[in-house]
This record gives C-alpha cells, structure tokens and sequence, in this order.
C-alpha cells in the first residue's frame, strides 16, 4: 500500500495492502465511475488509481474525526439485533473532485428496532427560494451559499437507538468486528432527519427565528444587518448583508461545522442563474437538465419538425380504450421518464410548459402512442427553446415601501374529456416577478364556469396566503389588499357576497373561504378581461400568439437580460 499521509495516520481505521489482481483492461472504463470499491481501489490507471484512494482515506479520516462509531467484537453484537450492510457510492463530481462515500444500506434496516417511524426531512420550498431571491434583487442582497461538509455525520441518534454496522471494505479484521453507530452515517433512514435537526438547533442557538410557516426558513436580525438563511439538506442559501453573513459563517464554524463557502451564487437546486451587471435581475435556467433530455430522446426528437408552442392549441390527452395500441414496458418507461423531466423543468423554470405537462401527466399508468407522440413535441419544443428561463426582473418599490403581490387566477370549464372536470391555473406575482404558479385538474365536477372559476380562486387563495406569510415571517412589509385578476363576473360575486343560492350552495365552503378574506381586506378581487388573463395559459393548450402573449411575464433568455 502506498505510504499514508499524516492524516491518515491518525485515522483509527486501518486499510488494508490489496494488491492488483486483475486491473481492467477495457479502455472505455476510464471514463466510468468504479460500481466497486476494489475497482477504485486497483484502478488501472496509476493517476486515477491514487484518486480513488486518497478519496477513500479522506472518507475514513472524516468518521474518525467525527466519531462516528466504536468498533467492537461480533461477539458483543445482542443476540436480537442484526448489522445493517454498507457500501461504498464513487462519484466524480461535476468539478472534477473523486469522492468516495461509504453509506449504510437503510433498506437492511428493521422498522421498529432501527428506527421507531418512518423520518420526514423538509427541504426549502422552491417558492420560499424564489422569494429570497426577488428581495435579494429588491435590497442589493448579497447571495452565499454555504455547504456543511460531511454533514450526515453530524446527526445525533435518538437515546432508544441503538444501531450496529458491517466493517466496510478497507478495514482489518472485518470478519470478527461489527460497528456501533454513535452517530448517523450518510444511508441510514433517519440520518436526513438527525441532520436537520442537529442544524436548526445550532441556527437558533446563534440568533436565528423562524421555521413556523417554512420550517427550512430561518431569519437572524443582528448588529450588522439581517440574514435570511434557506436550507436544502446540506446546502444552506444565505441572503441578507455580507457583514452579517460572514458573522453568520463564522459562529456556524464556531459551533463545530466544517463549511465550504461559494460567494458567487451560480447554481442552486439544479439550477444555474445568471445576474445583470448591476445585480439586479436575473436569468434562471436548468441546462444540466434540458443536456439530460437532449441524450435520453435526442434520435427520436431529430426526426420530428419543430414547433412554436408546447402543444397544439386545443390538445387534451384522452385516457387509452380498447381500440389503442398498448405499449411495451420500456416505452411506458421512457414516456415515465419523459414526462418526469418536463415537471422538473416546470417546477423551477418554465411556467410556459405547465399546462401541456399536466395533460401529458394524466396518463402515465397506461400511456398511448399518441401521448407519446404529444410528449416528443414537448420535448422537442423545451430544446428549441433552451434558452428560455425563468425572468426575474422585479419592480422598484414604492414610495410606501411596501412590496406588492398580484395574482391572476383562471380556470377552463369542464376542460378533461374523460371526466368533464374543470381545469385551475393561477399565478403569483412577487413586486412583478413570478413565484409561484399552477396548472392542475379540480377534484370535482363544476355546474358553471362561475363555480369553475371560483374553486380555481379558492384554490389561488390559499397560495398567497402562505406567500403572505412567509413573507410576514422574514418581516418584509407587504400592501394589502392583495390584488386578484378574474374574467367570470359570476365568480367575482360569489366571492364578494356569501349567499347560499341553490346553485352555489354545495360549494358554500370555499365560497365562503374567499368571502372572509375579501371581508377582512386581505385580498380585493378585480375583474380582467380573458385576454389579459395571463393565468389562460394554465388551463388550457392555446395558439402561439397567445402563449407569445402572456410568457413574456414568466420567461426571458440570456441576451434578454444582458439587453434590460
């Protein structure tokens, strides 16, 4: 084994001398990622081979620096318990980094000995994040993101929990020791959790508040200004000034956390985003994923011509009958899969593919040959149109200093063709800069277009209720009453004045949900004509124009923001 590193001497686990004794011999493996340890470790090339190891003895270095376990004999192991199986996970990061992650197979683990109930972590909600960033564009905000190094390690197991652990390849001796987890391990089922936790602890210790309306949100207001810090697992999304951030980082530091720290935020969630000169607008994009459809359906969409909108104008997919081809088992998959990235992309930067993706969802137990011809032109219009991405441009504050949301909120009448349901689309403007939007199908069957569009507006309403208050929590002044666009008269009525008529009075709850909002002044719902309804394209599949119309307020390109 070649000579270990001071560091490495100080590790308690001792690797073991594995000699080569078949090295690979396919050149087409030295782009691939190891699936083995001993792959990694006997790696045919030299340069690659010493990778992999340093990157596994960093892995041993850092348990034993946390104290992750205790090694002990098999014969101590409680005659009731069994070990939990581990592996090694070898991944070459996107910037060139090898890392060699030793985790638990949480799948080993036994409900009720293990762990007592199944664990929920949360993460930050994707209209939590886009709100920090508008006010970051608002204020001059500066934008870190803070990245907990081995930060798994750092839960702390429950007191009745008592966890045993196979020796993993690179240890001696493994045939008679097991390991007692003193602490959680990257795999287990409740390490997420215990990481959580262990880290909301340590920010409220050091001054932050919050967590009641989004518990991954937390607010500190100190000496040297206000931060607002958004957690993602282990990445924690800093916005606020640089002065209170940099004290921020270093009483996290100060608490026992190993931090690695990007200051020019370039990527989030998947994302990357891009910022004006002046910092105050921002183009936000998902290039990673659009180069993911572009391998996985590339042929298929190379046959196909383009098309200027998501779907033709009208298109509603039907559910399969009896005279439809069924597809094989790997096509289903493929239109699965398909369909899976293009709610990924909606979900954080094309509002514009909502409506056609929601159509395209309905049928993915039993998909249709004409579903998946309706996926590829999807596809192929979300490559066409890779530039496109989520426009943040927000609006100067007024002279009250209150920020503004404005909805629009919209719905197509019994718009399903097989259960003749109605459809809801919304949008929520941020002080002008979309944050959060919908394209979904109603749970019940509406009598009206007036009821129709008043579940939509129910529906609408609980969404700026929450933006409201988390807003509220970050102690952001917000002007009220909220403005909320609506084309059906009807439902305005019905929303303005609670009367139980025969024909509204099976929806006389929601009815009256809005009712009490606009009583108390809290949203004041306003007439817009159909045309100006940016929230149309939500509901239904519309013509080009139309789509060019209203998704000039959602999505911008690159040379869009350079040119603002």
């Amino acid at each position: 084994m070649e000579e270990a590193t001071e560091p490495e001497k100080e590790i308690a686990a001792v690797l073991l001398e594995v000699e080569p004794e078949e090295m690979l011999e396919n050149p087409m493996e030295l782009e691939k990622e190891p699936d083995t340890f001993d792959k990694a470790w006997n790696h045919f090339d030299p340069k690659k081979r010493t990778k992999w190891r340093e990157a596994v003895r960093k892995e041993f270095h850092d348990m034993n620096v946390r104290q992750v376990w205790e090694v002990i004999d098999r014969s101590e192991l409680p005659g009731d318990r069994r070990c939990v199986k581990c592996k090694w996970v070898l991944k070459i990061k996107r910037n060139g980094i090898y890392c060699a992650r030793l985790v638990a197979c949480g799948y080993s683990q036994i409900p009720g000995v293990d762990f007592n109930e199944v664990p929920y972590s949360p993460v930050i909600n994707d209209v939590t994040y886009r709100l920090l960033l508008v006010l970051s564009l608002v204020h001059g905000y500066s934008r870190v993101i803070v990245d907990v190094e081995t930060a798994f390690l750092h839960g702390e197991l429950e007191a009745e929990e008592e966890i045993y652990m196979e020796c993993p390849q690179g240890m001696e001796d493994s045939k008679n020791k097991v390991l007692r987890l003193k602490k959680t391990i990257y795999g287990l089922v409740q390490a997420a959790k215990a990481f959580y936790k262990k880290l909301t602890q340590v920010l409220k210790s050091i001054g932050f508040e919050g967590g009641i309306i989004d518990p991954c949100l937390l607010t500190r207001k100190g000496k040297k200004g206000i931060v607002h810090i958004a957690i993602y697992v282990d990445d924690c999304f800093c916005c606020g000034d640089m002065e209170e951030i940099e004290q921020v980082i270093e009483d996290m530091k100060n608490s026992g956390f190993k931090l690695k720290i990007e200051k020019e935020l370039s990527n989030y969630l998947s994302c990357k985003l891009l910022f004006s000169k002046d910092k105050k607008k921002a183009w936000i994009g998902q290039p990673h994923l659009l180069k993911k459809i572009e391998t996985s359906f590339g042929n298929e969409l190379e046959k196909i011509r383009s098309y200027k909108s998501p779907a033709a104008p009208g298109m509603g997919i039907v559910k399969a009958d009896e005279n439809d081809a069924d597809m094989s088992d790997k096509d289903k998959t493929h239109y699965r899969s398909g369909v899976g990235m293009l709610l990924f992309l909606v979900k954080h930067t094309r509002p514009d593919l909502a409506n056609a993706t929601r159509e395209l969802s309905k049928v993915m137990n039993k998909p249709t040959p004409n579903a998946m011809k309706e996926l590829r032109r999807a596809l192929k219009y979300a490559l066409d149109t890779k530039e496109l991405g989520l426009k943040m441009n927000p609006e100067e504050l007024a002279t009250s200093k209150e920020f503004e949301i404005k909805l629009f909120s919209d719905s197509d009448w019994a718009g399903d063709k097989d259960t003749r349901k109605s459809v809801t689309g919304y949008c929520i403007f941020f002080q002008g800069c979309a944050v959060s939007w919908k394209s979904k199908g109603q749970s019940t069957i509406s009598l009206s277009s007036s009821e129709a569009e008043l579940m939509a507006l129910s529906e609408a309403t609980k969404e700026i209720r929450f933006v409201y208050e988390l807003l509220v929590s970050m102690k952001v002044p917000v002007k009220t009453p909220i403005i909320c666009n609506v084309d059906n008269v009807g439902a305005i009525f019905m929303a303005e004045n609670a009367t139980a008529t025969p024909k509204s009075k099976h929806i006389d709850i929601k009815a009256k949900f809005v009712t009490q909002f606009v009583a108390d002044k809290f949203i004041k719902v306003i007439f817009v004509k159909s045309e100006d309804n940016v929230a149309d394209i939500f509901t239904k599949n519309v013509q080009f124009e139309v789509l060019g119309k209203h998704d000039k307020n959602f999505i911008w390109t690159e040379k869009d923001l350079k040119n603002e």
